[in-house]
């Protein structure tokens, strides 16, 4: 296992920072490859594939003495799933991506079926809490996402729960189509197709549009696709969230060999003890996260680990104390494995 960061941006100050903290690896998403976010939510952008871009983020990446451990939030597939008159073009786009990312040995590709909902900017019920010393993270709230479900309030970010219309077997038939179109692809090219869970993974009964929540969905996937090369971004936030025990899914999926990249991050509550939880530190949760990577190890994962999801902190707008600190604990943890 190794860790690795996600990159806001190709420059050398940022590539920089990643080297000086001890990460040979980098994550990278949409404005990095000259993606903006449609009104801050991944998904929404239609524009053409810029494999150019795709390229260029690689070289520059590796010219710094780093890796690219995989492409997240990447290209956008919310288009594709809702079936708009460019979905085939951007089908066609995606896979020869995934062979650009084939032909320069990235081994993992996110594949973002959960961009349907725009989680978790586009799911209404988040706010901030403060936690130690008056560190901020997001929470989330059952109650409250009703409560602003209910209000219909048609310039909402989360806007298109009410505007959209899909159900929860098209939604399903559909992710299975574009599997089955791109896991060829992933095969012949040596690269994972990596899914993450929807976020917050609130179930379809609640009046959301429809998303991939529990492992029998998970499962069912994977077992209509039929693919090793269809796996899992496993998030451990979004995974204990639910309720589950962590250390089971580990075992579920990872014996399997379906944990393709990893993001940890703890959480402090779940939807069905409390109706709510609170992202923290990654050290002041309720998960033992020594614990997670063990679970990992014994599974025999040896991809890269991502520290997601970091505070705010007291004068670090870049957010980069939080990031060293979240990298230097997980590298710490790995070291008593024997792994970092």
């Amino acid at each position: 296992m190794h860790v690795s960061l996600r990159i806001r941006s190709l420059s050398d100050e940022e590539l920089t920072f990643v080297k000086q903290i001890g990460v040979d690896y980098v994550d990278i998403g949409p404005p990095v490859v000259g993606e903006a976010l449609s009104g801050g939510l991944p998904g929404f952008q239609k524009n053409r594939l810029r494999l150019d871009r795709v390229q260029e983020a690689i070289e520059k990446v590796r010219r710094a003495g780093l890796e690219v451990a995989a492409f997240v939030d990447y290209p956008p597939t919310r288009a594709i799933l809702m079936k708009e008159p460019e979905a085939d073009l951007l089908l066609q786009d995606f896979g020869n991506y995934i062979r650009l990312l084939g032909e320069n040995q990235v081994p993992v590709a996110q594949l973002c079926l959960e961009m349907v909902r725009h989680g978790p900017g586009g799911v209404p019920g988040r706010y901030m809490r403060k936690h130690r010393g008056g560190y901020e993270m997001s929470a989330f709230s059952l109650k409250r996402m009703r409560e602003e479900l209910a209000s219909r309030d048609m310039n909402a970010r989360w806007s298109h729960h009410f505007r959209d219309s899909l159900s929860s077997e098209e939604y399903f038939s559909r992710c299975v189509e574009v599997c089955k179109r791109l896991a060829p692809i992933a095969e012949d090219s040596g690269v994972g197709l990596a899914l993450h869970t929807d976020d917050p993974p609130v179930p379809d009964s609640e009046g959301l549009l429809p998303g991939i929540t529990n492992p029998l969905l998970i499962n069912r996937l994977f077992e209509a696709v039929g693919s090793e090369n269809l796996g899992l971004l496993f998030c451990c936030g979004t995974r204990y969230e639910t309720g589950v025990d962590i250390f089971d899914q580990i075992r579920m999926f990872g014996e399997r060999g379906r944990i393709f990249h990893v993001h940890l991050r703890n959480v402090r509550g779940t939807l069905p003890s409390a109706g709510e939880y609170e992202e923290v530190s990654i050290d002041d949760g309720d998960m033992d996260m020594f614990g997670v990577l063990d679970a990992l190890d014994e599974v025999g994962y040896d991809g890269a680990v991502y520290p997601d999801h970091v505070p705010t902190l007291l004068d670090d707008e870049s957010r980069r104390t939080a990031l060293a600190f979240a990298a230097g604990y997980t590298k710490a943890l790995m070291s008593v494995l024997g792994r970092g």
